[in-house]
């Protein structure tokens, strides 16, 4: 079993969102998008180093009156729609020298405290580096016209004999930090890592919030859950 060494989580919400303007503080059922996704992770209690990773002083003011949460200010190159998740990572990693980096995506707001429990215990239990929530499925995929769990020159199988084929949703996920920053002093990419461990989440905790449709539907969700009132401190 791993030993995870400084764990340091982070939340990042940069300021700017066009398909869903503001959608890190958008009420979704009367309480900023966000705060699901940080009660989720201080609920956790997997480490006290948890982070609000922002450009935002708007957002950190709003997070902070509510949380007891450290801010980690990220510089507005950082921040932009042409900035990656491999630039804002590594920009962490370097300032507070983790050994286990854990992101919390902020636009995933229907994961709960025991779904990054369980992540944590199924990356420590194996030998990746790093560990990418994701939702699977056996239906018939293609990319453009050609297929990638079945054969067009075969008759159609059940969907349930299909190949499992994984699609990334990013609520979760884990790296061995160290080998993060090795990965990108190296190749300038480090996020999909070496040794790849798929941690599977139930298709309604996988939406994410990318579009309107994704933000009314979540909130739709939430209110069924009705949990609303121990989000908010």
């Amino acid at each position: 079993m791993k030993d995870l060494g400084k764990i340091v989580l982070h939340i990042p919400a940069r300021a700017g969102s066009k398909r869903v303007p503001n959608k890190n503080i958008r009420l979704m059922n009367d309480i900023p998008m966000i705060f699901y996704s940080i009660h989720s992770s201080i609920e956790a209690n997997i480490t006290e180093d948890v982070y609000l990773n922002t450009d935002s002083d708007s957002l950190i003011k709003i997070v902070t009156d509510h949380y007891k949460i450290k801010t980690y200010k990220r510089n507005n190159v950082l921040a932009g729609d042409k900035s990656s998740s491999d630039d804002f990572n590594y920009d962490i990693i370097k300032s507070l020298n983790p050994n286990t980096l854990i992101m919390i995506n902020p636009v995933c707001p229907l994961i709960e405290s025991t779904d990054i429990i369980g992540a944590i215990s199924r990356y420590q239990e194996s030998d990746c580096d790093t560990l990418i929530s994701a939702e699977s499925s056996t239906m018939q995929a293609f990319k453009s016209q050609s297929p990638i769990n079945i054969k067009l020159d075969e008759p159609l199988a059940p969907s349930q004999d299909n190949e499992r084929v994984f699609i990334l949703n990013w609520a979760i996920t884990i790296w061995d930090a160290k080998k993060f920053a090795e990965r990108m002093k190296t190749s300038g990419y480090a996020v999909l890592g070496n040794r790849r461990e798929f941690f599977e989440l139930d298709r309604l905790k996988s939406i994410k919030v990318s579009y309107e449709n994704d933000f009314l539907l979540a909130e739709k969700l939430l209110s069924m859950r009705q949990t609303n009132q121990k989000i908010i401190r």
